[in-house]
């Protein structure tokens, strides 16, 4: 019975007999940690509830929009399975919290969910197969400093298009400075994303993004990507920084904003059809404006 349980809770994976002993170790691990899992403050601010889910059906709810911004939106390659749910999920999904913004207001939408954040402390990523991150930068430097509970995976953030303003990402980041200040956090690591695969079409940004924002050289950071791609030329070197700061995507203007650095190389996604950065934040040094805003 517990063995069928299982198999259900890992219906996205082909599970082999010899395999069960190592799941049957994890999950008994996962819910021992569940146990001293902190009980996490609901927020409410007019329409909205910013909270962690807690059942499956909102975790499902959180994929699926996932799912139709990653893969609809931004043409993502979804394998079969996916395609069939159309569901965004990976093995991460079952060990991290997942941050949700929900508005009351959408009666006649079986999906109230019109965020998400997922929240991956190293900690549990220490038990269950590493971060999501790992899988594409070397994070040898930060697990290296900071302790397995003090650094904290920010990952798979989306909005739903007709909510993409300062509000919702308010909302998210106020939750999820709750969070940091609940368990500790030192340190917050994640991808951000240019969309497509052509890395010349952001030569431009990428170039002031590595003369400007780089990580210091205790906290670098190496993308596993091996291809070399040409980003330096003749007319990036004489950009206007503020012009070519506005051209970046939000997100990563956003953790720029509040003193977060990245990668100097990227890793071309082909799968999620992204290129990508690897971000890091240090509590320590978000800018004072922020600190007040969020971590007071």
């Amino acid at each position: 019975m517990l063995e069928k349980r299982i198999e259900n809770r890992f219906w996205f994976q082909k599970i082999k007999k010899n395999n069960l002993s190592l799941i049957f170790r994890r999950y008994k691990n996962y819910y021992l940690t569940q146990n001293f899992k902190k009980p996490f403050p609901t927020i409410e601010v007019g329409d909205f509830i910013i909270k962690l889910a807690e059942k499956r059906s909102e975790i499902k709810h959180a994929q699926s929009l996932r799912y139709s911004v990653f893969y609809k939106e931004r043409n993502a390659r979804a394998s079969l399975s996916k395609k069939l749910f159309r569901r965004d999920y990976d093995q991460v999904d079952n060990f991290a919290d997942h941050l949700i913004v929900i508005d009351k207001t959408r009666k006649n939408f079986n999906n109230k969910i019109i965020g998400t954040y997922r929240l991956m402390r190293g900690d549990l990523a220490s038990q269950f197969g590493g971060f999501y991150t790992s899988a594409e930068f070397d994070l040898y430097n930060i697990v290296n400093l900071f302790k397995k509970n003090e650094i904290l995976e920010l990952g798979r953030s989306c909005v739903h298009q007709d909510y993409r303003n300062g509000t919702t990402m308010n909302l998210l980041w106020k939750a999820i400075a709750n969070y940091v200040n609940m368990y500790d956090i030192k340190i917050l690591l994640g991808c951000v994303s240019f969309p497509g695969t052509d890395v010349i079409k952001f030569s431009n940004q990428l170039f002031y993004l590595k003369q400007n924002h780089s990580l210091p050289k205790e906290l670098s950071v190496e993308s596993l990507d091996n291809n070399i791609y040409p980003t330096d030329n003749s007319e990036n070197k004489n950009l206007s920084d503020i012009k070519t700061f506005v051209k970046l995507p939000p997100l990563i203007k956003g953790y720029l904003r509040v003193g977060g650095k990245v990668s100097e190389s990227f890793f071309v996604d082909h799968e999620f059809n992204t290129i990508d950065l690897c971000v890091v934040v240090k509590i320590d040094n978000i800018d004072d404006k922020y600190k007040k805003k969020f971590l007071h």
